[in-house]
């Protein structure tokens, strides 16, 4: 790898952990998420937050919706700055009534409210990164982190950044909500958050003249999906004239009406959520990253190469000349500078990978290598930008390759004769089976 790129590594590897143990420090992290937009994740995120506050918890919320920030806003905190003191990023101070709640988002940084952001993936897990690892959060008890709808950059980045961290997944009782909400369980359970359970909104209004209830979204969907997926059942939230009126004012409905129906059921909500905080099945909460846990737990330190392959052999398959027209990846596990096991994963973008698509699916393979016979240098950047160390112009048998790999004889990136986009396809009489072993 040339010292630039190298220089650029450690930068994103330094805000990462700074990420890490930032967050670590905060005894619960509560990612909110949904599976589609339009279900009022949002507002739950945000009076979920004032809700916590009114029962005596210091808490803070981070909106991770680059695109669509809205927490500032439905906080009551939009159009003031976010300051910095001694390096570190100052959250605002949204507290009403004396409670203890400090909001950040990215619109505290943008020249106006109407300014859009238009990022693609490496750039926003860097700027998710930066705002884990420089907000100052103080002695929170508690940090919120309002996740744009889906599975993509955003809550990727999230929960790999954020050590123990429990996730609530918010629908609303239409089919269609549903069917996305199963995806973000099984999100959080591929990525090993703690899935503190699913929450039903926007589930009935009772019309204020006539006291008739109509169910605009069906009912009960919420708490059938969870049933089937075999995950805790939270509650369900009416909508109501009052909790409409408070997002559009930036005055959390839990505060200016704790009485309404919605803002009984959030309040019971963020009940629900301290008892599954102390559920006998909670987790531990440790100060450090998962690499600092496994140390802790093994003595070893422990970490994942991706092997772009040929075949789906894992470690007697072949390494592939494409990083991105490769069938599959062998995800090797290395423990003591040795390899302590493998698995293989299918390449989804197989035959039509696209500028930035692979160096998301490797990050979400958790590598934080990865090996390849060829790659372009716009590819090798977008690596970068995740964090993961690029050693190219690697032939032959995958576990040969890796051995090597760890002993040093194979390093960085071998310039090919020919350039390409996003991979490269030059045969390279070069790596552990070859002559020279690699670029030393």
């Amino acid at each position: 790898m040339s010292e630039s790129n190298r220089e650029h590594v450690d930068a994103v590897e330094q805000r990462q952990r700074a990420a890490r143990q930032a967050t670590g420090r905060i005894r619960h992290k509560l990612l909110v998420m949904s599976g589609k937009g339009g279900v009022g994740k949002t507002t739950v995120a945000v009076n979920l937050g004032f809700a916590l506050a009114r029962q005596g918890l210091r808490v803070g919320i981070l909106d991770t919706d680059l695109h669509g920030p809205d927490v500032a806003f439905m906080a009551g905190v939009e159009g003031r700055p976010a300051s910095a003191e001694a390096g570190r990023l100052q959250p605002i101070d949204a507290g009403l009534e004396g409670l203890s709640v400090r909001v950040l988002s990215i619109s505290a940084f943008l020249p106006s409210r109407d300014a859009p952001v238009i990022w693609r993936g490496p750039r926003k897990a860097g700027a998710i990164a930066q705002l884990l690892g420089e907000a100052d959060w103080g002695d929170a008890d508690v940090l919120i982190l309002d996740c744009p709808p889906g599975t993509g950059d955003e809550p990727l980045s999230v929960a790999q950044l954020v050590p123990a961290a429990d996730a609530v997944v918010v629908t609303s009782p239409q089919d269609v909500a549903l069917l996305d909400s199963r995806k973000c369980v099984n999100f959080a359970r591929e990525l090993d958050l703690r899935l503190l359970g699913i929450v039903e909104n926007l589930a009935g209004f009772v019309c204020p003249g006539c006291g008739r209830r109509v169910d605009l979204f069906k009912l009960g969907g919420g708490e059938r999906a969870a049933a089937e997926m075999g995950v805790p059942f939270l509650g369900r939230i009416p909508i109501t004239e009052a909790m409409v009126r408070s997002g559009d004012e930036g005055r959390p409905l839990v505060v200016e009406r704790p009485d309404d129906p919605a803002a009984v059921a959030l309040l019971e909500l963020a009940a629900a959520v301290r008892r599954r905080w102390d559920a006998p099945d909670a987790p531990a909460r440790t100060s450090g990253g998962p690499e600092e846990e496994a140390v802790k737990q093994t003595g070893k330190a422990t970490r994942k190469i991706a092997v772009a392959c040929e075949d789906d052999r894992g470690l007697d398959g072949q390494v592939s000349g494409h990083f991105g027209r490769c069938p599959a990846y062998t995800v090797v596990e290395v423990g003591d500078g040795k390899i302590a096991g493998a698995r293989v994963e299918k390449n989804p973008h197989f035959g039509n990978h696209q500028p930035g698509t692979m160096p998301v699916f490797v990050r979400g393979l958790g590598a934080d290598v990865v090996i390849a016979g060829g790659m372009g240098p716009r590819a090798i950047d977008m690596f970068g930008e995740f964090g993961i160390e690029v050693v190219t112009g690697a032939v032959g048998n995958v576990r040969r390759v890796v051995e090597a790999y760890l002993r040093g004889e194979l390093q960085g990136i071998v310039p090919c004769a020919h350039d390409h986009p996003e991979s490269c396809g030059g045969k390279h009489e070069h790596g552990p089976d070859g002559p020279s072993g690699g670029r030393q």
